[in-house]
């Protein structure tokens, strides 16, 4: 599903932008992880591809890690300018999401925050969460905390809807659990790619969830399956 990612990317490092383009929906859309749309077009990624062949070249690009599930490809990546270019040096996570075999949206998550202390909360949760314990699991989230699908629906709103959920969750499945597979971060958002069981006999399912934090809490968690 995600292979036309990696179509993009060969396209890019041949310095291809019509290959490029072709990789893309028609209404492609840019933007940084929950603002606002900088494109929304293919045609209008045309310019911001353009320059990005010339400041940020494939061979200067360094791939720190990729996690692929269903529709949606997540990288994380450094990339140094091009000899001569004033562009900056650039650390970034992004999200690639794909409908009907081409690249729907891209979004850039940049490095802003303490990286160390975001993971930290994330791995404090998830320890909590396989030990059933449910106060010091719900004490690693904000109070206004949101659960959502990756660009879909907001399906919990509060801590105290949150407690209720995994109340339930823990009562019903005693035995759940949630093998790590992956984790990537990017200063205050962590990816973690999650197998649970929720039992040991159990067939898995794998889940994507991308933790942004605030205030050392876990203020959002947005979910792909």
């Amino acid at each position: 599903m995600t292979a036309i990612v990696d179509k993009n990317y060969a396209a890019y490092a041949a310095n291809d932008l019509e290959g490029i383009l072709a990789t893309l929906a028609e209404d492609y859309t840019v933007l940084p992880f929950g603002g606002a749309p900088w494109v929304t077009s293919r045609e209008g990624a045309r310019k911001i591809y353009a320059r990005h062949l010339v400041d940020y070249p494939m061979a200067r690009t360094q791939v720190l890690g990729r996690i692929d599930l269903g529709k949606v490809t997540i990288k994380r990546e450094h990339s140094e300018p091009a000899e001569g270019s004033k562009a900056p040096t650039v650390d970034v996570m992004m999200i690639y999401t794909v409908r009907d075999g081409l690249i729907a949206r891209c979004e850039s998550i940049t490095r802003a925050g303490d990286e160390e202390a975001a993971v930290g909360v994330i791995a404090a949760q998830l320890d909590a969460y396989n030990v059933q314990d449910l106060d010091a699991h719900v004490a690693c989230f904000a109070e206004d905390v949101v659960i959502a699908d990756l660009n879909g629906a907001e399906n919990l709103h509060g801590i105290t809807d949150y407690r209720a959920r995994y109340q339930g969750v823990f009562e019903q499945f005693p035995a759940n659990h949630a093998h790590l597979d992956q984790r990537l971060a990017c200063g205050n958002v962590v990816v973690d790619h999650e197998r649970v069981r929720r039992s040991p006999d159990s067939e898995p399912f794998e889940v994507l969830a991308i933790y942004t934090v605030r205030d050392g809490k876990i203020a959002r968690v947005d979910f792909v399956k």
